[in-house]
Protein backbone atom coordinates (compact mmCIF):
# COMPACT_ATOMS: atom_id res chain seq x y z
CA UNK A 1 0.00 0.00 0.00
CA UNK A 2 1.12 3.29 -1.07
CA UNK A 3 1.61 6.18 1.78
CA UNK A 4 -0.09 8.83 0.61
CA UNK A 5 1.17 12.22 0.18
CA UNK A 6 -0.11 15.60 1.43
CA UNK A 7 2.63 17.28 -1.29
CA UNK A 8 0.92 15.17 -4.19
CA UNK A 9 -2.29 16.17 -3.14
CA UNK A 10 -1.52 19.49 -3.04
CA UNK A 11 0.26 19.51 -6.12
CA UNK A 12 -2.86 18.54 -8.07
CA UNK A 13 -5.19 20.66 -6.00
CA UNK A 14 -2.51 23.53 -7.34
CA UNK A 15 -3.00 22.70 -10.98
CA UNK A 16 -6.60 22.46 -10.88
CA UNK A 17 -6.90 25.56 -9.38
CA UNK A 18 -5.92 27.36 -12.42
CA UNK A 19 -8.48 26.11 -14.30
CA UNK A 20 -10.99 26.80 -11.84
CA UNK A 21 -10.32 30.47 -12.11
CA UNK A 22 -10.14 30.24 -15.93
CA UNK A 23 -13.39 28.72 -16.11
CA UNK A 24 -15.32 28.82 -13.22
CA UNK A 25 -15.48 25.09 -12.57
CA UNK A 26 -15.29 23.01 -9.03
CA UNK A 27 -12.65 21.06 -8.50
CA UNK A 28 -14.20 17.60 -9.86
CA UNK A 29 -14.98 19.54 -13.28
CA UNK A 30 -11.93 21.00 -13.68
CA UNK A 31 -10.13 17.64 -13.10
CA UNK A 32 -11.59 17.08 -16.20
CA UNK A 33 -9.94 20.11 -18.28
CA UNK A 34 -6.18 18.98 -15.92
CA UNK A 35 -6.43 14.88 -16.55
CA UNK A 36 -7.61 15.56 -20.60
CA UNK A 37 -4.95 18.54 -21.20
CA UNK A 38 -2.17 16.14 -19.07
CA UNK A 39 -2.88 12.53 -21.33
CA UNK A 40 -4.12 13.59 -24.57
CA UNK A 41 -2.51 16.89 -24.31
CA UNK A 42 -6.25 18.26 -26.01
CA UNK A 43 -6.84 22.25 -26.43
CA UNK A 44 -9.67 23.27 -24.16
CA UNK A 45 -11.97 23.31 -26.83
CA UNK A 46 -11.73 20.28 -27.38
CA UNK A 47 -11.91 19.12 -23.86
CA UNK A 48 -15.59 20.70 -23.48
CA UNK A 49 -16.29 19.02 -26.52
CA UNK A 50 -14.99 15.34 -25.03
CA UNK A 51 -17.26 15.88 -21.61
CA UNK A 52 -20.21 13.41 -21.09
CA UNK A 53 -20.32 13.15 -17.78
CA UNK A 54 -23.88 13.65 -16.50
CA UNK A 55 -22.69 15.87 -13.48
CA UNK A 56 -20.69 18.02 -15.26
CA UNK A 57 -23.61 18.63 -17.98
CA UNK A 58 -26.18 19.28 -15.67
CA UNK A 59 -24.08 21.95 -13.91
CA UNK A 60 -24.18 23.82 -17.22
CA UNK A 61 -27.89 23.10 -18.18
CA UNK A 62 -30.92 20.39 -17.96
CA UNK A 63 -29.14 17.14 -19.38
CA UNK A 64 -31.59 13.91 -19.87
CA UNK A 65 -30.40 10.63 -19.41
CA UNK A 66 -27.14 9.08 -18.30
CA UNK A 67 -23.23 9.16 -18.89
CA UNK A 68 -23.06 5.03 -18.01
CA UNK A 69 -20.33 5.58 -16.71
CA UNK A 70 -18.29 7.42 -19.65
CA UNK A 71 -16.92 10.68 -18.37
CA UNK A 72 -15.46 11.94 -21.51
CA UNK A 73 -15.12 10.82 -25.22
CA UNK A 74 -12.00 11.69 -27.40
CA UNK A 75 -12.14 10.17 -31.11
CA UNK A 76 -8.74 10.57 -32.48
CA UNK A 77 -9.14 10.35 -36.15
CA UNK A 78 -5.98 11.94 -37.41
CA UNK A 79 -4.53 8.71 -38.43
CA UNK A 80 -5.85 6.50 -40.70
CA UNK A 81 -6.82 3.79 -38.46
CA UNK A 82 -8.81 6.26 -35.67
CA UNK A 83 -8.51 5.54 -31.55
CA UNK A 84 -11.52 6.57 -29.41
CA UNK A 85 -10.34 7.62 -25.66
CA UNK A 86 -13.00 6.64 -23.12
CA UNK A 87 -12.63 7.95 -19.58
CA UNK A 88 -14.19 7.66 -15.98
CA UNK A 89 -12.42 10.06 -13.57
CA UNK A 90 -12.57 10.55 -9.93
CA UNK A 91 -11.23 13.16 -8.34
CA UNK A 92 -11.22 13.15 -4.13
CA UNK A 93 -11.21 16.91 -2.57
CA UNK A 94 -10.10 14.88 1.00
CA UNK A 95 -6.56 14.24 1.49
CA UNK A 96 -7.96 11.12 3.38
CA UNK A 97 -9.63 9.48 0.52
CA UNK A 98 -6.51 9.63 -1.72
CA UNK A 99 -5.07 6.15 -0.23
CA UNK A 100 -8.87 4.99 -1.51
CA UNK A 101 -9.20 2.57 -4.38
CA UNK A 102 -10.78 3.43 -7.34
CA UNK A 103 -15.02 2.99 -7.16
CA UNK A 104 -15.68 -0.83 -8.44
CA UNK A 105 -18.84 0.38 -8.68
CA UNK A 106 -17.92 2.04 -12.56
CA UNK A 107 -17.03 -1.29 -13.62
CA UNK A 108 -20.81 -2.66 -14.34
CA UNK A 109 -22.06 0.19 -16.14
CA UNK A 110 -19.03 0.73 -18.19
CA UNK A 111 -19.19 -2.71 -19.24
CA UNK A 112 -22.77 -2.35 -20.19
CA UNK A 113 -22.31 0.32 -22.20
CA UNK A 114 -19.09 -0.75 -23.93
CA UNK A 115 -21.55 -3.93 -24.69
CA UNK A 116 -24.23 -1.87 -26.23
CA UNK A 117 -21.99 0.02 -28.28
CA UNK A 118 -20.58 -2.73 -29.69
CA UNK A 119 -23.49 -4.53 -30.69
CA UNK A 120 -24.88 -0.90 -31.80
CA UNK A 121 -27.79 -1.44 -29.60
CA UNK A 122 -30.34 1.19 -31.07
CA UNK A 123 -31.75 1.43 -27.37
CA UNK A 124 -28.66 3.27 -26.60
CA UNK A 125 -30.85 6.45 -27.63
CA UNK A 126 -33.26 6.05 -24.91
CA UNK A 127 -30.83 5.66 -21.90
CA UNK A 128 -27.96 7.88 -22.38
CA UNK A 129 -27.32 11.73 -22.87
CA UNK A 130 -28.00 13.50 -25.90
CA UNK A 131 -23.81 14.55 -26.01
CA UNK A 132 -22.73 11.00 -25.29
CA UNK A 133 -25.51 9.74 -28.09
CA UNK A 134 -23.78 12.16 -30.67
CA UNK A 135 -20.70 10.91 -30.01
CA UNK A 136 -22.30 6.65 -29.89
CA UNK A 137 -23.40 7.57 -33.72
CA UNK A 138 -20.35 9.38 -34.27
CA UNK A 139 -18.67 6.04 -33.37
CA UNK A 140 -20.98 4.03 -35.71
CA UNK A 141 -20.03 5.84 -38.46
CA UNK A 142 -16.54 4.98 -37.95
CA UNK A 143 -17.28 1.30 -37.83
CA UNK A 144 -18.80 1.00 -41.74
CA UNK A 145 -15.29 1.60 -42.72
CA UNK A 146 -12.53 0.34 -40.42
CA UNK A 147 -12.10 -1.20 -36.90
CA UNK A 148 -10.94 1.50 -34.59
CA UNK A 149 -8.65 1.42 -32.00
CA UNK A 150 -10.21 1.63 -28.12
CA UNK A 151 -8.72 2.96 -25.11
CA UNK A 152 -10.08 3.14 -21.70
CA UNK A 153 -8.81 5.90 -19.35
CA UNK A 154 -9.47 5.22 -15.41
CA UNK A 155 -8.05 8.90 -13.91
CA UNK A 156 -8.05 9.12 -10.42
CA UNK A 157 -6.18 11.22 -7.73
CA UNK A 158 -6.59 8.33 -5.28
CA UNK A 159 -3.10 6.29 -5.33
CA UNK A 160 -5.02 2.63 -5.52
CA UNK A 161 -6.64 1.50 -8.62
CA UNK A 162 -9.61 -1.06 -8.66
CA UNK A 163 -9.17 -4.12 -5.84
CA UNK A 164 -7.59 -6.97 -7.46
CA UNK A 165 -10.86 -8.99 -8.09
CA UNK A 166 -12.47 -6.01 -9.46
CA UNK A 167 -9.76 -5.30 -11.85
CA UNK A 168 -9.38 -8.96 -12.98
CA UNK A 169 -13.22 -8.50 -13.71
CA UNK A 170 -12.89 -5.61 -15.16
CA UNK A 171 -10.12 -6.56 -17.50
CA UNK A 172 -12.13 -9.56 -18.65
CA UNK A 173 -14.74 -8.27 -19.65
CA UNK A 174 -13.10 -5.62 -21.54
CA UNK A 175 -10.93 -8.10 -23.29
CA UNK A 176 -13.71 -9.91 -24.85
CA UNK A 177 -13.59 -7.15 -27.22
CA UNK A 178 -10.76 -6.54 -29.67
CA UNK A 179 -8.64 -3.68 -30.23
CA UNK A 180 -9.09 -2.40 -26.17
CA UNK A 181 -6.94 -1.39 -24.21
CA UNK A 182 -7.08 -0.03 -20.41
CA UNK A 183 -4.62 2.70 -19.01
CA UNK A 184 -4.66 3.56 -15.17
CA UNK A 185 -3.49 7.24 -14.14
CA UNK A 186 -3.51 7.00 -10.37
CA UNK A 187 -2.31 9.88 -8.00
CA UNK A 188 1.86 8.28 -8.78
CA UNK A 189 1.20 8.40 -12.43
CA UNK A 190 -0.08 11.81 -12.21
CA UNK A 191 2.06 13.47 -10.40
CA UNK A 192 4.92 11.60 -12.29
CA UNK A 193 3.85 12.88 -15.87
CA UNK A 194 3.52 16.77 -14.00
CA UNK A 195 7.09 16.34 -12.24
CA UNK A 196 9.21 18.64 -14.16
CA UNK A 197 12.20 20.11 -12.78
CA UNK A 198 13.47 23.45 -14.45
CA UNK A 199 15.57 22.72 -16.90
CA UNK A 200 19.27 21.59 -15.85
CA UNK A 201 22.40 21.49 -17.70
CA UNK A 202 23.31 18.27 -18.63
CA UNK A 203 27.05 17.82 -18.84
CA UNK A 204 28.84 14.26 -19.37
CA UNK A 205 31.55 12.08 -20.03
CA UNK A 206 31.38 9.65 -22.66
CA UNK A 207 34.22 7.51 -23.67
CA UNK A 208 34.75 6.67 -27.63
CA UNK A 209 35.73 2.66 -28.49
CA UNK A 210 39.28 2.31 -29.77
CA UNK A 211 39.79 4.52 -32.63
CA UNK A 212 36.17 4.74 -34.07
CA UNK A 213 35.76 8.59 -33.77
CA UNK A 214 35.80 11.17 -36.81
CA UNK A 215 35.88 14.68 -36.32
CA UNK A 216 34.86 17.49 -39.18
CA UNK A 217 34.30 21.08 -39.31
CA UNK A 218 31.55 22.93 -41.28
CA UNK A 219 32.80 26.58 -40.42
CA UNK A 220 32.55 29.06 -37.50
CA UNK A 221 29.46 27.84 -35.83
CA UNK A 222 29.44 24.42 -35.66
CA UNK A 223 32.10 21.54 -35.34
CA UNK A 224 30.74 17.88 -35.67
CA UNK A 225 31.82 14.55 -34.12
CA UNK A 226 31.01 10.91 -34.93
CA UNK A 227 31.80 8.17 -32.29
CA UNK A 228 30.64 4.68 -32.04
CA UNK A 229 30.40 3.96 -28.00
CA UNK A 230 29.09 1.39 -25.63
CA UNK A 231 25.36 1.26 -25.38
CA UNK A 232 25.64 1.51 -21.78
CA UNK A 233 28.12 4.50 -21.73
CA UNK A 234 25.12 6.36 -23.35
CA UNK A 235 22.52 5.29 -21.07
CA UNK A 236 24.72 6.50 -18.39
CA UNK A 237 24.90 10.14 -19.63
CA UNK A 238 21.53 10.81 -19.82
CA UNK A 239 21.02 9.71 -15.71
CA UNK A 240 19.79 11.56 -13.07
CA UNK A 241 23.13 11.58 -11.03
CA UNK A 242 25.46 14.35 -11.94
CA UNK A 243 28.56 12.33 -10.90
CA UNK A 244 28.06 9.13 -12.80
CA UNK A 245 27.27 11.20 -15.89
CA UNK A 246 30.72 12.02 -15.48
CA UNK A 247 32.12 8.90 -14.41
CA UNK A 248 33.87 7.48 -17.87
CA UNK A 249 35.74 4.71 -16.25
CA UNK A 250 32.83 3.02 -15.10
CA UNK A 251 33.58 -0.46 -14.38
CA UNK A 252 30.03 -1.87 -12.47
CA UNK A 253 27.07 -0.94 -15.10
CA UNK A 254 24.67 -2.71 -12.51
CA UNK A 255 24.86 0.57 -10.78
CA UNK A 256 22.97 2.42 -13.62
CA UNK A 257 19.64 0.78 -12.43
CA UNK A 258 19.74 2.55 -9.06
CA UNK A 259 19.21 5.60 -11.35
CA UNK A 260 16.11 7.14 -13.63
CA UNK A 261 16.54 8.62 -17.36
CA UNK A 262 17.18 12.58 -16.87
CA UNK A 263 14.11 13.90 -19.23
CA UNK A 264 16.17 17.56 -19.08
CA UNK A 265 18.66 15.57 -21.61
CA UNK A 266 16.33 15.37 -23.97
CA UNK A 267 14.29 19.00 -24.12
CA UNK A 268 14.91 19.82 -27.25
CA UNK A 269 13.61 16.40 -29.07
CA UNK A 270 10.47 16.23 -30.90
CA UNK A 271 9.78 12.95 -29.68
CA UNK A 272 7.86 12.17 -27.05
CA UNK A 273 8.29 8.19 -25.60
CA UNK A 274 5.73 6.51 -25.96
CA UNK A 275 6.14 3.20 -24.48
CA UNK A 276 2.97 1.33 -24.81
CA UNK A 277 2.02 2.85 -28.35
CA UNK A 278 5.38 2.74 -30.18
CA UNK A 279 6.04 -0.52 -32.60
CA UNK A 280 9.45 0.95 -33.38
CA UNK A 281 10.01 1.39 -29.12
CA UNK A 282 9.26 -2.10 -29.02
CA UNK A 283 11.18 -3.09 -31.70
CA UNK A 284 14.26 -1.30 -30.34
CA UNK A 285 13.94 -3.49 -27.23
CA UNK A 286 13.41 -6.73 -29.12
CA UNK A 287 16.64 -6.24 -31.09
CA UNK A 288 18.63 -5.63 -27.75
CA UNK A 289 17.98 -8.54 -26.22
CA UNK A 290 17.63 -10.74 -29.11
CA UNK A 291 20.45 -13.39 -30.31
CA UNK A 292 21.80 -10.66 -32.88
CA UNK A 293 22.11 -8.08 -30.51
CA UNK A 294 25.69 -7.84 -31.53
CA UNK A 295 24.67 -6.21 -34.56
CA UNK A 296 22.78 -3.50 -33.30
CA UNK A 297 24.78 -0.60 -34.71
CA UNK A 298 23.77 -1.58 -37.90
CA UNK A 299 20.03 -2.31 -37.75
CA UNK A 300 19.91 1.52 -35.47
CA UNK A 301 20.10 4.89 -37.29
CA UNK A 302 22.36 6.23 -33.76
CA UNK A 303 21.35 8.88 -31.60
CA UNK A 304 22.05 13.23 -32.66
CA UNK A 305 23.46 14.95 -29.30
CA UNK A 306 23.94 18.88 -29.39
CA UNK A 307 26.07 20.69 -26.99
CA UNK A 308 27.38 23.80 -26.53
CA UNK A 309 30.81 22.55 -26.49
CA UNK A 310 32.77 19.09 -26.87
CA UNK A 311 36.71 18.32 -25.79
CA UNK A 312 38.78 15.74 -26.09
CA UNK A 313 42.06 14.45 -26.43
CA UNK A 314 42.54 12.21 -29.55
CA UNK A 315 43.60 8.88 -29.41
CA UNK A 316 43.05 5.34 -28.35
CA UNK A 317 39.47 5.35 -26.38
CA UNK A 318 39.54 8.89 -25.90
CA UNK A 319 36.67 10.54 -22.94
CA UNK A 320 34.80 13.09 -24.38
CA UNK A 321 33.51 15.56 -22.63
CA UNK A 322 30.10 17.10 -23.27
CA UNK A 323 28.73 20.15 -21.93
CA UNK A 324 25.05 21.20 -22.27
CA UNK A 325 24.07 18.40 -23.45
CA UNK A 326 20.83 17.84 -25.41
CA UNK A 327 19.80 14.13 -27.33
CA UNK A 328 17.41 15.83 -30.12
CA UNK A 329 17.34 12.47 -32.20
CA UNK A 330 17.72 9.00 -30.06
CA UNK A 331 15.26 9.68 -27.28
CA UNK A 332 13.14 6.48 -28.10
CA UNK A 333 16.21 4.27 -28.70
CA UNK A 334 17.84 4.95 -25.00
CA UNK A 335 14.54 4.95 -23.34
CA UNK A 336 13.91 1.31 -24.89
CA UNK A 337 17.69 0.67 -24.43
CA UNK A 338 17.17 0.99 -20.75
CA UNK A 339 14.24 -0.79 -20.15
CA UNK A 340 15.82 -3.72 -21.66
CA UNK A 341 19.18 -3.50 -19.94
CA UNK A 342 16.80 -3.37 -16.66
CA UNK A 343 15.17 -6.49 -18.16
CA UNK A 344 18.54 -8.40 -19.20
CA UNK A 345 22.09 -6.74 -18.28
CA UNK A 346 24.24 -9.57 -19.99
CA UNK A 347 22.82 -8.70 -23.43
CA UNK A 348 25.08 -5.55 -23.36
CA UNK A 349 28.36 -6.98 -23.48
CA UNK A 350 28.32 -6.44 -27.04
CA UNK A 351 26.12 -3.58 -27.93
CA UNK A 352 27.29 -0.83 -29.22
CA UNK A 353 25.79 2.66 -31.56
CA UNK A 354 26.47 5.40 -33.41
CA UNK A 355 26.63 8.53 -32.02
CA UNK A 356 26.44 12.28 -33.83
CA UNK A 357 27.64 15.13 -31.83
CA UNK A 358 27.43 18.27 -32.82
CA UNK A 359 28.74 21.60 -30.92
CA UNK A 360 27.30 24.76 -31.88
CA UNK A 361 25.78 27.80 -30.07
CA UNK A 362 23.53 28.74 -33.10
CA UNK A 363 19.64 28.10 -31.44
CA UNK A 364 18.27 28.24 -34.95
CA UNK A 365 20.84 25.77 -36.36
CA UNK A 366 20.46 23.29 -33.42
CA UNK A 367 16.48 23.36 -34.08
CA UNK A 368 17.36 22.76 -37.11
CA UNK A 369 19.19 19.38 -36.75
CA UNK A 370 16.51 18.82 -34.48
CA UNK A 371 14.07 18.35 -37.12
CA UNK A 372 16.46 17.26 -40.20
CA UNK A 373 17.79 14.21 -38.44
CA UNK A 374 13.86 13.33 -36.84
CA UNK A 375 12.68 11.46 -40.00
CA UNK A 376 12.51 8.01 -39.55
CA UNK A 377 9.03 7.87 -37.20
CA UNK A 378 7.55 11.04 -37.65
CA UNK A 379 6.08 13.23 -35.59
CA UNK A 380 4.57 17.04 -35.24
CA UNK A 381 5.28 18.88 -32.39
CA UNK A 382 4.87 22.40 -31.65
CA UNK A 383 7.71 22.53 -29.27
CA UNK A 384 10.12 22.27 -31.85
CA UNK A 385 8.95 25.53 -33.82
CA UNK A 386 8.54 27.07 -30.53
CA UNK A 387 12.19 29.07 -30.80
CA UNK A 388 11.44 30.02 -34.75
CA UNK A 389 11.78 33.13 -35.26
CA UNK A 390 9.08 33.66 -36.38
CA UNK A 391 7.39 32.37 -33.17
CA UNK A 392 9.76 34.80 -31.08
CA UNK A 393 8.63 38.01 -33.25
CA UNK A 394 4.72 36.96 -32.33
CA UNK A 395 5.59 36.77 -28.82
CA UNK A 396 7.55 40.22 -28.29
CA UNK A 397 4.45 41.76 -30.83
CA UNK A 398 2.14 40.13 -28.15
CA UNK A 399 4.01 41.63 -25.33
CA UNK A 400 3.90 45.52 -26.62
CA UNK A 401 -0.11 45.08 -26.69
CA UNK A 402 -0.35 43.63 -22.95
CA UNK A 403 -0.91 39.99 -23.88
CA UNK A 404 0.64 36.58 -23.55
CA UNK A 405 1.49 34.17 -26.97
CA UNK A 406 2.31 31.26 -25.42
CA UNK A 407 5.09 29.46 -28.03
CA UNK A 408 4.82 26.46 -25.56
CA UNK A 409 1.80 25.24 -23.84
CA UNK A 410 1.18 26.94 -20.15
CA UNK A 411 3.94 28.99 -20.75
CA UNK A 412 2.23 32.18 -18.87
CA UNK A 413 0.05 29.47 -16.74
CA UNK A 414 0.51 32.47 -14.19
CA UNK A 415 -0.94 35.20 -16.66
CA UNK A 416 -5.13 35.90 -16.96
CA UNK A 417 -6.54 33.54 -19.23
CA UNK A 418 -8.37 36.47 -21.57
CA UNK A 419 -4.97 37.77 -21.95
CA UNK A 420 -3.31 34.79 -23.29
CA UNK A 421 -3.14 33.33 -27.04
CA UNK A 422 -2.08 30.24 -27.41
CA UNK A 423 0.34 29.06 -30.47
CA UNK A 424 -1.28 25.56 -31.51
CA UNK A 425 -4.57 27.19 -31.56
CA UNK A 426 -2.99 29.92 -33.28
CA UNK A 427 -2.16 27.98 -36.25
CA UNK A 428 -5.18 26.25 -36.23
CA UNK A 429 -7.62 28.83 -36.68
CA UNK A 430 -4.83 30.93 -39.22
CA UNK A 431 -5.11 27.25 -41.23
CA UNK A 432 -8.99 27.65 -41.60
CA UNK A 433 -9.15 31.36 -41.36
CA UNK A 434 -6.09 32.39 -43.94
CA UNK A 435 -5.30 29.26 -45.62
CA UNK A 436 -9.01 28.21 -46.28
CA UNK A 437 -8.34 24.70 -44.63
CA UNK A 438 -10.98 24.57 -42.19
CA UNK A 439 -10.86 20.34 -42.13
CA UNK A 440 -7.04 20.20 -41.78
CA UNK A 441 -7.48 22.50 -39.31
CA UNK A 442 -9.59 20.62 -36.97
CA UNK A 443 -8.01 16.81 -37.84
CA UNK A 444 -4.99 17.03 -38.94
CA UNK A 445 -3.48 19.33 -36.35
CA UNK A 446 -0.01 17.55 -36.93
CA UNK A 447 0.81 19.09 -40.51
CA UNK A 448 0.64 22.80 -38.54
CA UNK A 449 4.10 22.65 -37.33
CA UNK A 450 5.18 19.99 -39.97
CA UNK A 451 4.45 20.29 -43.29
CA UNK A 452 2.30 23.45 -43.25
CA UNK A 453 4.31 25.65 -41.10
CA UNK A 454 5.76 27.71 -43.68
CA UNK A 455 2.60 27.87 -45.19
CA UNK A 456 0.60 29.10 -42.39
CA UNK A 457 3.20 31.40 -40.09
CA UNK A 458 4.01 33.14 -42.92
CA UNK A 459 6.16 36.84 -43.31
CA UNK A 460 2.31 38.50 -44.04
CA UNK A 461 1.55 36.90 -40.49
CA UNK A 462 1.45 39.13 -37.73
CA UNK A 463 -0.41 39.98 -33.97
CA UNK A 464 -3.07 41.61 -35.76
CA UNK A 465 -4.29 39.38 -37.96
CA UNK A 466 -4.14 36.52 -35.25
CA UNK A 467 -6.10 38.42 -32.76
CA UNK A 468 -8.65 39.16 -35.31
CA UNK A 469 -8.60 34.76 -36.60
CA UNK A 470 -8.27 34.14 -32.46
CA UNK A 471 -11.09 36.28 -31.46
CA UNK A 472 -13.21 35.43 -34.09
CA UNK A 473 -12.66 31.56 -33.35
CA UNK A 474 -13.29 32.94 -29.22
CA UNK A 475 -16.93 34.14 -30.18
CA UNK A 476 -17.49 31.27 -32.57
CA UNK A 477 -16.95 29.40 -29.70
CA UNK A 478 -19.01 31.12 -26.98
CA UNK A 479 -22.05 30.27 -29.27
CA UNK A 480 -21.03 26.77 -29.97
CA UNK A 481 -21.24 26.31 -25.98
CA UNK A 482 -24.17 27.62 -25.36
CA UNK A 483 -25.90 25.98 -27.92
CA UNK A 484 -24.64 23.03 -26.02
CA UNK A 485 -26.59 24.01 -23.43
CA UNK A 486 -29.74 24.28 -25.09
CA UNK A 487 -28.96 20.83 -27.27
CA UNK A 488 -28.26 18.81 -23.84
CA UNK A 489 -31.81 20.17 -22.30
CA UNK A 490 -33.19 18.23 -25.53
CA UNK A 491 -35.42 14.84 -24.81
CA UNK A 492 -35.78 14.26 -28.75
CA UNK A 493 -32.06 11.95 -29.89
CA UNK A 494 -33.41 13.41 -33.45
CA UNK A 495 -34.09 16.66 -32.56
CA UNK A 496 -30.75 16.48 -31.13
CA UNK A 497 -29.27 14.75 -34.22
CA UNK A 498 -30.97 17.55 -36.05
CA UNK A 499 -29.51 20.50 -34.47
CA UNK A 500 -26.13 19.45 -33.21
CA UNK A 501 -24.20 20.49 -36.23
CA UNK A 502 -22.96 23.30 -34.34
CA UNK A 503 -20.65 21.14 -32.60
CA UNK A 504 -18.83 20.19 -35.30
CA UNK A 505 -18.59 23.50 -37.50
CA UNK A 506 -16.54 25.75 -35.76
CA UNK A 507 -13.95 25.92 -37.73
CA UNK A 508 -15.99 26.29 -41.40
CA UNK A 509 -18.20 28.67 -39.38
CA UNK A 510 -14.80 30.70 -39.02
CA UNK A 511 -13.93 29.66 -43.15
CA UNK A 512 -17.02 31.27 -44.16
CA UNK A 513 -17.16 34.30 -42.03
CA UNK A 514 -13.56 35.07 -44.11
CA UNK A 515 -15.22 34.03 -47.14
CA UNK A 516 -18.43 36.33 -46.85
CA UNK A 517 -16.30 38.79 -45.95
CA UNK A 518 -14.00 39.35 -48.91
CA UNK A 519 -17.30 39.09 -50.47
CA UNK A 520 -18.37 42.35 -48.82
CA UNK A 521 -14.59 43.90 -49.31
CA UNK A 522 -14.15 43.58 -45.64
CA UNK A 523 -11.08 44.26 -45.31
CA UNK A 524 -9.27 41.55 -42.71
CA UNK A 525 -7.74 43.54 -40.18
CA UNK A 526 -8.80 43.42 -36.07
CA UNK A 527 -10.22 47.08 -36.16
CA UNK A 528 -13.08 45.15 -38.26
CA UNK A 529 -13.51 42.17 -35.85
CA UNK A 530 -17.32 43.44 -35.43
CA UNK A 531 -18.30 43.86 -38.83
CA UNK A 532 -17.29 40.69 -39.75
CA UNK A 533 -18.37 39.06 -36.62
CA UNK A 534 -22.28 40.15 -38.02
CA UNK A 535 -21.52 37.89 -40.53
CA UNK A 536 -21.69 34.85 -38.54
CA UNK A 537 -26.11 34.01 -38.66
CA UNK A 538 -25.15 34.02 -42.41
CA UNK A 539 -22.31 31.58 -42.08
CA UNK A 540 -24.49 29.59 -40.01
CA UNK A 541 -27.24 29.70 -42.39
CA UNK A 542 -25.02 28.42 -45.16
CA UNK A 543 -23.62 25.45 -43.26
CA UNK A 544 -27.42 24.29 -42.69
CA UNK A 545 -27.98 24.44 -46.56
CA UNK A 546 -24.90 22.87 -47.28
CA UNK A 547 -26.19 19.87 -44.89
CA UNK A 548 -29.33 19.82 -46.07
CA UNK A 549 -27.94 19.57 -50.08
CA UNK A 550 -25.57 16.52 -48.97
CA UNK A 551 -28.33 14.75 -47.32
CA UNK A 552 -30.67 15.21 -50.25
CA UNK A 553 -27.63 13.59 -52.52
CA UNK A 554 -27.95 10.67 -50.52
CA UNK A 555 -31.45 9.97 -51.30
CA UNK A 556 -32.60 7.01 -49.53
CA UNK A 557 -30.07 7.03 -47.52
CA UNK A 558 -30.26 10.16 -45.86
CA UNK A 559 -29.75 8.24 -42.50
CA UNK A 560 -26.87 7.42 -43.65
CA UNK A 561 -25.50 11.29 -42.93
CA UNK A 562 -23.83 12.29 -39.95
CA UNK A 563 -22.37 15.54 -38.96
CA UNK A 564 -18.47 14.26 -37.65
CA UNK A 565 -18.08 12.69 -40.61
CA UNK A 566 -19.47 15.86 -42.84
CA UNK A 567 -17.56 18.21 -41.07
CA UNK A 568 -13.90 15.80 -41.36
CA UNK A 569 -14.47 16.15 -45.25
CA UNK A 570 -13.82 18.80 -47.17
CA UNK A 571 -17.19 18.18 -49.04
CA UNK A 572 -18.83 21.19 -47.10
CA UNK A 573 -16.03 23.20 -48.77
CA UNK A 574 -16.17 21.68 -52.39
CA UNK A 575 -20.40 22.37 -52.16
CA UNK A 576 -19.75 26.07 -50.99
CA UNK A 577 -17.33 26.57 -54.22
CA UNK A 578 -19.48 25.18 -56.19
CA UNK A 579 -22.28 26.56 -55.51
CA UNK A 580 -20.65 30.42 -55.22
CA UNK A 581 -18.95 29.52 -58.79
CA UNK A 582 -22.56 28.82 -59.97
CA UNK A 583 -24.18 32.05 -58.40
CA UNK A 584 -21.35 33.96 -60.70
CA UNK A 585 -19.03 34.99 -57.97
CA UNK A 586 -16.23 32.40 -59.60
CA UNK A 587 -13.84 30.23 -57.59
CA UNK A 588 -13.46 31.31 -54.26
CA UNK A 589 -9.78 31.01 -54.58
CA UNK A 590 -9.50 33.37 -57.49
CA UNK A 591 -10.64 36.70 -55.19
Amino acid sequence: MIKPSLQDFSTIRSHLKRYQEDYGKNAPDAFYYFVLSLILDLQDDEIEDAITDNNYLTRIGPAGGHDRGIDAVYIDDSDSRPTIHFFNCKYTDSFKKTSNHFPSGEIDKMLMFLNDLMSQDEGLKDTVNPILFGKVLDIWKIFENTNPNFEIHLCTNQYNGLEAQEKERFERGIHQFSNFSINYHLMGDLINRLTRKDKQIVNACLKAIDKNYFEKSGGGDIRALVVDVDARDLIRIVLDNENLRGQSDLDDYSTINDYSILEDSFEDNVRVYLKQRSKINRSIRATALSIDNHRFFYFNNGITITCEKFEYRKGRAPVIELKNLQVVNGSQTIHALYDAFKEDPGKFEEIDILIRIYETKNAELTTRIAEYTNSQNPVSSRDIRSIDFMQQKLETEFKALGLFYERKRNQYSGSPKAKRIDAAKTGQVLFAFYNGMPAEAKNKKRLIFAEKYEDIFNDNINADKVLLAYRLFERIEKEKNDSRVRLIALTDADRYEEESFILHASYYILFLIRELGKRDSITLEFSNLDQLWELYPGAVKIIKELIDEERDSLTEHRDKYNHAAFFKSNKPKKLFEDRWEKSGGGHPSDR
